[in-house]
Parts: C-alpha cells; structure tokens; sequence
C-alpha cells in the first residue's frame, strides 16, 4: 500500500490500512520503545498508546509528505513520545524525602569540615612561613593580588607602574614562592 493511501486509509479507519499499518510500521514502534522500556507489559501499553497517539496526530493532519516519508515521520513521532512518556514517569516516580512542614536546606553545605580545616591551617601556616623568606615587595604583590583580591590594574595603579611590569612582577613573586615551598616540602620530606 502507498504511502498517501495508507495515510488517508488511517484517517477514515479503514480497516485494511489499519491492519497494514500497524503490520508494517510495528518493529519501528518496538524499536523506539525498545530504548526506553524492558518491562514486557509496560512495552505493550506503551506500544498501544503511541499507536493511538500517532492516530491522533494523523487525523490533525501534522504529517507532510512534502517534508519526508511517512516512516520518517513516524519514527520522529514515536521516539519524541517515549522520551516524553519516560520523562513523564520519571517525575511521578521522584519520592518525597521530606514530610510537610520540614525544613530541608535548599543546598548542601559547602563550608569545610574540622579535616579540612586543620589542612587549611597547616596550608596556610606553610605558605605564611615561606611568604616571610620573600622579598618585601614580592610579599607585598602577592599580598595586595592573593589576599586583598585588587586587581592587576589597581595594583599597577598603586605602585605607580606600567600594567605589564605588575604581570611581570607578580608572576616573579609567585615564582618565588612556590620555590620557597618546594625547598619547605623537600627538607620536610628528608627530615622524615
């Protein structure tokens, strides 16, 4: 059976382009369904509401034949009603956690715990102990960039030097430190 015909033959139900319909265009469904559903009995309600669902959509005329094929029409069809079917059971399957009237905080809380904030004390013991063996002006770049937060512009601005020459300072001073931290680790390591 052609296309068109089939088309207008499941428009008017007639009953022989039901039957084709449904024969020929079956393992399509499956396929969709396949990808979304293993459960035998939930394939075949889902099965039988995308054929009521396509039904629908073929008597408000949305097929085109201008735009493609039929099979390629019903296969966008189908698959979009799966995922919107999925999408749709997954939403009512979602538990409530908390009874009415609980207060459930909106997010997780993000501020250290006691582990690491013994890590970040010792962090940043070691990185105050290697900013003392640094130049004044280095500690005071980094101090002004990685403490205060001003911007390189605004430190340029109050050192009264070129923007480039505060990039190029600043990434000395960082340079700098981090040596001064590696020497740290590497005498902390052989001492131990």
């Amino acid at each position: 059976m052609e296309e068109q015909v089939l088309v207008d033959g499941l428009r008017q139900r007639d009953e022989e382009a039901v039957a084709a319909f449904l024969e020929r265009y079956r393992s399509l469904f499956y396929h969709c369904i396949g990808h979304f559903e293993s459960d035998l009995i939930a394939r075949e309600d889902l099965y039988q509401d995308l054929v009521l669902y396509v039904l629908e959509r073929v008597d408000r005329g949305s097929f085109d034949k201008s735009k493609g094929s039929f099979g390629t029409w019903l296969y966008r069809v189908a698959w979009c009603r799966c995922v919107d079917e999925k999408r749709k059971q997954s939403s009512q399957r979602r538990p409530r956690l908390a009874a009415m009237g609980d207060h459930v905080p909106e997010q997780e809380d993000q501020s250290p715990g006691p582990q690491e904030n013994a890590g970040l004390e010792e962090i940043g013991g070691a990185v105050r102990g290697a900013m003392s063996e640094l130049d004044p002006e280095e500690r005071a770049l980094l101090d002004l960039r990685f403490v205060r937060g001003e911007t390189i512009g605004d430190i340029a601005r109050e050192l009264t030097i070129s923007l480039e020459q505060t990039k190029y300072r600043l990434r000395q001073a960082q340079v700098a430190l981090r040596r001064v931290l590696l020497n740290q680790y590497a005498t902390l390591e052989v001492s131990e």
